[in-house]
């Protein structure tokens, strides 16, 4: 008996022991970040972690993380049951400037060439097509990922839309496929 209260007094011990020598984990992330099109980008710089390394913090990302795509991604950071998360924003700046032009209708019609300066919108994903179809017409695009995108938008009784691409590594819109008063065509950007 007197061995059996010794082992419960030694395992008592040794709980309150580990328990009290258990460090908690406070894990720190930076606020929201916000990037240009191909920069790289750490998700670690700036996060602190204490009672735990950071080399064992662990990164997710939603959507997969690419910085040659204009996105909204949310990075969530996890170590030893503690987690955060943060906003990481690739923006379309490095998509403005002046491009040259051609289009295409379906029936093959080929219209001259014509300057186009695309610039920022109010948010990171947005672009202002400067004289796009129309003279003194701006023509919104918002970018999500892979798919830029005009949305349906109607000028001087005119409705257009259209979906594009560009290239993020080259930091160029390459074509938009549109739709105006039902006429489908391509632009092509060079």
């Amino acid at each position: 008996m007197k061995n059996w209260l010794k082992f419960t007094a030694a395992l008592v011990i040794g709980a309150f022991i580990f328990t009290a020598c258990e460090t908690e984990v406070t894990l720190t992330v930076p606020g929201d970040a916000t990037i240009d099109l191909g920069d790289d980008f750490d998700p670690k710089a700036g996060v602190t972690v204490d009672g735990a390394k950071l080399e064992d913090v662990q990164v997710f990302w939603n959507p997969a993380w690419n910085n040659e795509l204009v996105d909204h991604y949310v990075a969530s950071y996890s170590v030893e049951g503690e987690t955060a998360q943060r906003n990481v924003y690739v923006r379309a700046d490095k998509l403005t400037k002046t491009y040259q032009v051609s289009d295409v209708d379906e029936d093959g019609t080929q219209y001259t060439p014509y300057p186009v300066i695309v610039t920022r919108g109010t948010e990171f994903n947005e672009l202002r097509f400067n004289e796009l179809y129309f003279n003194d017409v701006i023509v919104n695009g918002v970018i999500n990922g892979s798919v830029l995108t005009i949305p349906q938008q109607t000028f001087q009784g005119v409705s257009i839309q259209g979906t594009g691409t560009y290239d993020g590594a080259a930091q160029k819109i390459l074509t938009i496929d549109y739709i105006i008063d039902g006429v489908a065509g391509t632009s092509t950007f060079d």
